[in-house]
């Protein structure tokens, strides 16, 4: 009967940690996706929401270094978006210091990761997107056929290839490649932003409207392509035009004075 009793309670006693692991690694699994589906929606506050669920992800299990690689990508495609957008303003210097800050940041996170695990999806996918964003296209190519050869689709080693091979081609060169990856990546509001800022800078207006319309049916609360189509819907400064005076015309009279009242006088 002993026997028995003693052979219950450890069978309880190893049960309740293996019920716990379970329940903290399912845990971590949905921080992880949640943030992963924000950082599809690509809007300012669904980054930073992401940037906390993954940090909150990295607190509930220290050792599990997908969740800093994660946060890495999100501040990799944060700070990047920052930039961008500072380049746009007569006022942008906080915010390009922000997006600077940001990629260092993710940098410092992945520096560990890569020394570690540098063979990691999570790891790679990050270090995939570095790359292109920085337009790096050789070492982005090589990321992207590792990441290939190792796992299934993945929409955000895609979009590494995409937009160094953006980069590579030139604003002009770049419509057609970031309207065909927007079409086969419905999903992902980032490039959609990045179509309609290419589309606004070769002057075609109504093309970048409609494209922000598609990111703002998807994601309504994207702050950037709010602010961005606001931009395009404002109207122009008013401009004055000078005209010359013809050639014949009567040369400007003097100032005329009125005449001082005499001192004393009435």
């Amino acid at each position: 009967m002993l026997s028995t009793l003693s052979l219950a309670t450890a069978l309880l006693t190893t049960a309740a940690p293996a019920a716990a692991v379970t329940a903290q690694g399912e845990r971590v699994s949905a921080l992880r996706g949640e943030a992963m589906e924000l950082l599809a929606l690509d809007d300012e506050a669904g980054l930073a929401r992401a940037a906390a669920l993954l940090e909150e992800a990295a607190r509930v299990e220290p050792g599990l270094w997908q969740a800093r690689a994660d946060l890495a990508l999100v501040e990799l495609l944060d700070g990047a978006a920052r930039r961008d957008e500072a380049t746009r303003l007569e006022d942008g210097a906080a915010l390009l210091r922000s997006g600077r800050d940001l990629r260092e940041q993710a940098l410092e996170e992945l520096r560990p990761l890569v020394r570690s695990h540098p063979s990691d999806p999570a790891v790679v996918r990050a270090l995939a997107v570095y790359s292109g964003l920085d337009g790096n296209l050789p070492e982005t190519a090589r990321l992207v056929a590792r990441a290939r050869a190792t796992g299934g689709p993945e929409p955000w080693i895609d979009f590494a290839e995409m937009v160094a091979q953006a980069g590579a081609a030139g604003r002009e060169g770049s419509v057609p490649i970031l309207s065909a990856f927007v079409a086969s990546h419905p999903a992902l509001g980032r490039p959609r932003l990045m179509l309609a800022r290419t589309l606004l800078d070769l002057g075609r207006r109504e093309a970048a409207l409609a494209a922000l319309d598609e990111l703002l049916l998807s994601s309504p609360d994207h702050a950037r392509a709010k602010r961005l189509k606001a931009v395009i819907l404002s109207p122009p400064p008013a401009q004055v035009e000078f005209r010359p005076a013809p050639d014949d015309a009567p040369p400007p009279r003097p100032p005329g004075f009125l005449p001082r009242k005499p001192a004393g006088g009435r």
